[in-house]
């Protein structure tokens, strides 16, 4: 049973990142994944894309995204070039308009390259990655250093780095097992629950189960009071609503109210924001005056949207879908436009487990040195990734927290 330098737990972005910073550092150092093939989950981030944050902006640029949180990121943000690390890996990036925040980053050649390029770094480092490896348990030891029991068998070391992910997609081995190894070294964990996942609403929309409102204004509401506002592409799903506005509104969700609970959480969409419900209004008489004989269903000219979700918005204002348009009402008009522009969801359910795609909650910030994610009790114990309380919006936030997290934690070794 040879002692190795460092273990890392985790062959996710976070831990092949700490890997490659230990290596660099002259360190030997072994990472146990317990999947076949690592980084399952990474090659799901931004549907296959690898979105980034802005690799052109200083990292700290990115605090004010994780909410309270950023001021314990603020540390390894600050000392963190996501565009000096793309370039160590040999990955480049492409840019496209009209991204939730105007501009899009992605990796070039997607989730893929960007996992082959953390390998290939990992391999040039002299990293050795263990796959089919499940820690079971791990210990400190009397004389100092580290036990750490797999499947397969029991490995020592004299530094600890876990980077085990969160609790969602647990399909991909994200199932939750860091919060354990936490919790056996007295970590404080604070209640992990899912976000930046699709809403379950009512109403839901089954009838245009994929459809989407091509730029949407969302607010989120508790009682009487907003919480937050984003706006993008909305997404109508058979159980409620996705999309990056609906993804981020999630997150909030998440950060206001306890973990399984959505009471008095409401979502009131505006689906034309450009455009006054006065002007949506003067734009249907226009068309009927000018089509008359045309049907409510065809009318994909109404405010830009889709002619299904006209149709929807129609038939919960009353209006048969079917109906010319010459024979609708201005009264009728003013209903239609009234969804529209205030289209009000009562949110039944925080997002699935299964999946929702980052985990806010997990190692407690207040027990972590924000330098080197050094525990304040464990001396030479050390967390990263998306197993620390801290998440993001979409956008790359999560994938920068985990590179960040993961290089201040490996490098500080």
């Amino acid at each position: 049973m040879a002692e190795q330098s460092c273990i890392i737990v985790g062959a996710g972005p976070a831990g092949l990142a700490a890997a490659i910073a230990v290596a660099r550092g002259g360190r030997g150092v072994v990472v146990l994944e317990k999947n076949a093939r690592p980084g399952r989950k990474l090659l799901l981030a931004g549907g296959g894309r690898a979105n980034l944050t802005d690799p052109d902006l200083p990292s700290l640029d990115a605090a004010e995204a994780y909410g309270r949180s950023g001021r314990f990121l603020h540390q390894a943000l600050a000392s963190f070039s996501l565009a000096e690390f793309l370039k160590e890996l040999g990955v480049g990036t492409e840019r496209e308009e009209g991204g939730p925040r105007g501009e899009s980053v992605f990796v070039r050649g997607g989730s893929r390259r960007l996992l082959d390029a953390l390998l290939a770094g990992a391999e040039r480092s002299g990293v050795e990655v263990v796959c089919g490896a499940a820690v079971r348990a791990a210990a400190r030891l009397g004389g100092g250093g580290f036990e750490v029991r797999t499947s397969r068998r029991v490995w020592k070391c004299g530094r600890l780095i876990v980077a085990a992910g969160g609790m969602t997609y647990p399909s991909t081995g994200s199932c939750g097992d860091g919060y354990r190894l936490a919790g056996i070294f007295g970590h404080e964990v604070e209640a992990p629950r899912p976000a930046l996942g699709a809403l379950a609403t009512e109403p839901c929309f089954p009838d245009i189960a994929g459809v989407s409102a091509a730029d949407a204004l969302i607010t989120l509401r508790r009682g009487g009071r907003k919480l937050a506002a984003r706006r993008g592409a909305l997404l109508f799903t058979h159980r409620g609503v996705s999309g990056p506005p609906a993804l981020d509104l999630s997150l909030e969700m998440a950060r206001a109210a306890p973990p399984d609970d959505a009471a008095d959480m409401r979502l009131v969409a505006d689906l034309s924001p450009d455009l006054t419900r006065e002007r949506i209004v003067d734009e249907f008489l226009a068309a009927a005056k000018s089509r008359p004989k045309r049907r409510l269903e065809n009318a994909d000219w109404c405010a830009a949207l889709p002619a299904r979700l006209t149709a929807e918005l129609a038939g919960r204002a009353g209006i048969p879908a079917a109906r010319r348009i010459g024979q609708i009402s201005r009264r009728e008009f003013i209903a239609l436009a009234g969804n529209i522009k205030s289209l009000a969801m009562t949110v039944v359910a925080p997002p699935d487990v299964n999946d929702a795609m980052v985990t806010l909650g997990g190692v407690a910030a207040k027990g972590l040195d924000p330098y080197t994610m050094e525990s304040r009790t464990v001396p030479g114990l050390r967390f990263a990734g998306e197993l620390l309380a801290p998440a993001g919006p979409c956008g790359g936030y999560n994938l920068l927290m985990a590179f960040a997290t993961g290089r201040a934690a490996g490098k500080s070794l």
